[in-house]
Protein backbone atom coordinates (compact mmCIF):
# COMPACT_ATOMS: atom_id res chain seq x y z
CA UNK A 1 0.00 0.00 0.00
CA UNK A 2 1.24 3.48 -0.86
CA UNK A 3 1.35 5.75 2.20
CA UNK A 4 -0.57 9.02 2.32
CA UNK A 5 1.34 12.27 2.13
CA UNK A 6 2.41 13.84 5.41
CA UNK A 7 0.52 17.14 5.91
CA UNK A 8 3.78 19.10 5.63
CA UNK A 9 4.21 17.91 2.04
CA UNK A 10 0.73 18.73 0.73
CA UNK A 11 1.94 22.05 -0.74
CA UNK A 12 5.52 20.95 -1.48
CA UNK A 13 5.94 20.70 -5.24
CA UNK A 14 8.37 17.75 -5.35
CA UNK A 15 6.33 14.54 -5.67
CA UNK A 16 9.32 12.22 -6.08
CA UNK A 17 12.57 11.57 -7.87
CA UNK A 18 12.49 8.65 -10.29
CA UNK A 19 15.42 6.29 -10.76
CA UNK A 20 15.69 3.82 -13.64
CA UNK A 21 17.04 0.41 -12.62
CA UNK A 22 17.56 -2.83 -14.52
CA UNK A 23 15.80 -4.84 -11.79
CA UNK A 24 13.90 -3.76 -8.69
CA UNK A 25 15.07 -6.78 -6.70
CA UNK A 26 18.71 -5.80 -7.29
CA UNK A 27 18.15 -2.16 -6.32
CA UNK A 28 16.08 -2.91 -3.20
CA UNK A 29 18.98 -3.93 -0.88
CA UNK A 30 20.76 -0.62 -1.51
CA UNK A 31 17.67 1.41 -0.64
CA UNK A 32 16.98 -0.73 2.45
CA UNK A 33 20.59 -0.21 3.58
CA UNK A 34 20.08 3.54 3.14
CA UNK A 35 17.08 3.33 5.51
CA UNK A 36 14.25 3.50 2.96
CA UNK A 37 10.99 1.62 3.45
CA UNK A 38 10.13 -0.19 0.23
CA UNK A 39 6.51 -0.60 -0.79
CA UNK A 40 5.15 -3.39 -2.99
CA UNK A 41 6.01 -3.04 -6.68
CA UNK A 42 3.19 -2.09 -9.02
CA UNK A 43 2.95 -2.76 -12.76
CA UNK A 44 1.89 0.10 -15.02
CA UNK A 45 1.29 -1.67 -18.35
CA UNK A 46 0.52 1.50 -20.33
CA UNK A 47 4.05 2.74 -19.56
CA UNK A 48 5.72 -0.70 -19.78
CA UNK A 49 7.14 -0.27 -16.30
CA UNK A 50 7.15 -1.83 -12.86
CA UNK A 51 7.44 0.85 -10.18
CA UNK A 52 8.34 0.59 -6.52
CA UNK A 53 8.18 3.44 -4.06
CA UNK A 54 11.05 3.88 -1.60
CA UNK A 55 10.20 6.19 1.31
CA UNK A 56 12.51 7.67 3.95
CA UNK A 57 10.91 10.35 6.06
CA UNK A 58 9.53 12.83 3.57
CA UNK A 59 11.75 11.75 0.66
CA UNK A 60 10.12 9.56 -1.98
CA UNK A 61 12.07 7.81 -4.70
CA UNK A 62 10.23 5.90 -7.40
CA UNK A 63 12.31 2.99 -8.68
CA UNK A 64 11.45 2.10 -12.28
CA UNK A 65 12.12 -1.23 -14.00
CA UNK A 66 11.19 -1.86 -17.64
CA UNK A 67 8.43 -4.45 -18.03
CA UNK A 68 9.10 -6.55 -19.99
CA UNK A 69 12.89 -6.26 -19.67
CA UNK A 70 14.34 -3.76 -22.14
CA UNK A 71 10.92 -2.42 -23.19
CA UNK A 72 9.36 1.04 -23.18
CA UNK A 73 10.85 4.39 -22.21
CA UNK A 74 12.72 2.99 -19.20
CA UNK A 75 14.28 0.25 -21.31
CA UNK A 76 15.40 2.89 -23.84
CA UNK A 77 16.77 5.09 -21.05
CA UNK A 78 18.77 2.19 -19.59
CA UNK A 79 20.16 1.22 -23.00
CA UNK A 80 21.25 4.78 -23.76
CA UNK A 81 22.27 6.14 -20.34
CA UNK A 82 22.35 3.22 -17.91
CA UNK A 83 20.77 3.20 -14.47
CA UNK A 84 20.27 6.50 -12.69
CA UNK A 85 17.98 9.48 -12.30
CA UNK A 86 15.23 9.36 -14.91
CA UNK A 87 12.91 12.27 -14.07
CA UNK A 88 11.78 14.81 -11.50
CA UNK A 89 8.11 14.63 -10.55
CA UNK A 90 6.24 17.74 -9.49
CA UNK A 91 2.83 17.95 -7.82
CA UNK A 92 0.09 20.00 -9.42
CA UNK A 93 -3.43 20.65 -8.18
CA UNK A 94 -5.16 20.43 -11.56
CA UNK A 95 -3.24 18.52 -14.22
CA UNK A 96 -5.38 19.53 -17.20
CA UNK A 97 -5.34 23.22 -16.28
CA UNK A 98 -1.58 23.12 -15.70
CA UNK A 99 -1.01 21.49 -19.09
CA UNK A 100 -3.07 24.24 -20.76
CA UNK A 101 -1.02 26.95 -19.01
CA UNK A 102 2.22 25.25 -20.03
CA UNK A 103 1.06 24.88 -23.63
CA UNK A 104 0.40 28.63 -23.72
CA UNK A 105 3.99 29.11 -22.52
CA UNK A 106 5.26 26.83 -25.34
CA UNK A 107 6.02 23.91 -23.00
CA UNK A 108 4.73 20.70 -24.55
CA UNK A 109 3.73 17.42 -22.98
CA UNK A 110 4.78 14.13 -24.50
CA UNK A 111 2.16 12.31 -26.61
CA UNK A 112 -0.27 10.01 -24.81
CA UNK A 113 -0.69 12.05 -21.64
CA UNK A 114 -2.43 12.55 -19.24
CA UNK A 115 -2.31 8.89 -18.27
CA UNK A 116 -2.64 6.83 -15.11
CA UNK A 117 0.50 6.43 -13.00
CA UNK A 118 1.54 4.76 -9.77
CA UNK A 119 -1.27 4.29 -7.26
CA UNK A 120 -3.91 5.29 -9.81
CA UNK A 121 -2.65 8.88 -9.99
CA UNK A 122 -2.96 11.00 -13.14
CA UNK A 123 0.33 12.05 -14.66
CA UNK A 124 1.82 13.78 -17.68
CA UNK A 125 5.42 14.00 -18.84
CA UNK A 126 6.77 17.20 -20.34
CA UNK A 127 8.85 17.09 -23.51
CA UNK A 128 12.48 17.63 -22.45
CA UNK A 129 13.03 19.60 -25.67
CA UNK A 130 10.84 22.33 -24.17
CA UNK A 131 12.30 22.12 -20.63
CA UNK A 132 16.04 22.46 -21.37
CA UNK A 133 16.74 18.74 -21.32
CA UNK A 134 15.03 17.83 -18.04
CA UNK A 135 12.26 15.24 -18.07
CA UNK A 136 9.51 16.41 -15.71
CA UNK A 137 6.48 14.41 -14.67
CA UNK A 138 3.46 16.30 -13.41
CA UNK A 139 1.41 14.41 -10.79
CA UNK A 140 -2.07 15.56 -9.87
CA UNK A 141 -1.87 16.54 -6.19
CA UNK A 142 -5.18 14.96 -5.21
CA UNK A 143 -3.69 11.47 -5.46
CA UNK A 144 -2.57 9.59 -2.33
CA UNK A 145 0.96 8.75 -3.49
CA UNK A 146 1.75 12.13 -4.97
Amino acid sequence: MIPPLPPALKDFPLAHLAVAVERLDQAAPVYRALGFELHAPESIPAQQVRAQLAVKGELRIELLEPEPAGAGPIGKHLAKRGAGVHHVALRVKDLKATLKELEAAKVKSLPGYPSQGLGGSWVAFLDPKSTWGVLYELVEATQVHA
